[in-house]
């Protein structure tokens, strides 16, 4: 068993047009199978939801004199293609007295089907109007903006780590493990929390 991503995973779950040491018994993701996927695995399928993750914004901006914090506002922006620079207002209205670079903004995406992106879109989707209008929750997206894409969260976070400038969203034990900065993001209430296991 490998973290191969969901859409993988998913497949090699189906096992059609597989190989055989590809076959897999079972599988984990942040997405639940489709009724046309659990319709197509020959044995059918069972789902049990057993734990819950957290999907991390990490960034890597070298010198920042404090913790990152990104209003919801802001990360809708930066993942729809509209903030593009880290000194934007947006972002510095929540971060007084923080020097932010005068930076281009890239984001590090997903580009194979991921459970990580449902979640994460899956969160977008139901505190903007705007992405739900024009993307929704999904595995799969057609980034906007200046996005460099990576398969698994584990590339995906060597891409930040290796980035100036970049951000983007990952599994949370993924960004510890990088050693990455994680952005301290706006709840419901409007207040910024730092992610940890507590959390």
């Amino acid at each position: 068993y490998k973290p191969v991503g969901s859409g993988e995973g998913v497949r090699r779950f189906i096992g059609r047009g597989v190989k055989d040491e590809e076959r897999v018994d079972f599988g984990a993701s942040d997405a639940a199978m489709r009724d046309d996927e659990i319709a197509a695995v020959p044995g059918g399928a069972i789902l049990v939801p057993v734990t819950a993750g957290s999907v991390a914004l990490a960034y890597n901006l070298p010198g920042l004199s404090a913790d990152l914090k990104l209003s919801r506002q802001a990360y809708v922006g930066i993942f729809m293609g509209q903030i593009r620079n880290w000194n934007d207002p947006r972002i510095a209205k929540v971060n007084p007295g923080v020097k932010l670079p005068n930076l281009t903004i890239t984001t590090v995406v997903r580009q194979d089907g991921s459970g990580t992106t449902f979640a994460f879109t899956k969160h977008l989707d139901a505190i903007s109007d705007a992405w739900r209008a024009q993307y929704g929750p999904a595995t799969t997206v057609n980034w906007p903006g200046n996005s460099m894409r990576a398969s698994g969260n584990e590339r995906v976070a060597f891409q930040i780590k290796q980035s100036i400038g970049a951000v983007g969203y990952v599994s949370y034990e993924f960004a510890r493990q990088a050693g990455l900065s994680v952005a301290m993001l706006e709840n419901r209430g409007g207040h910024f929390v730092a992610l940890s296991a507590k959390t």
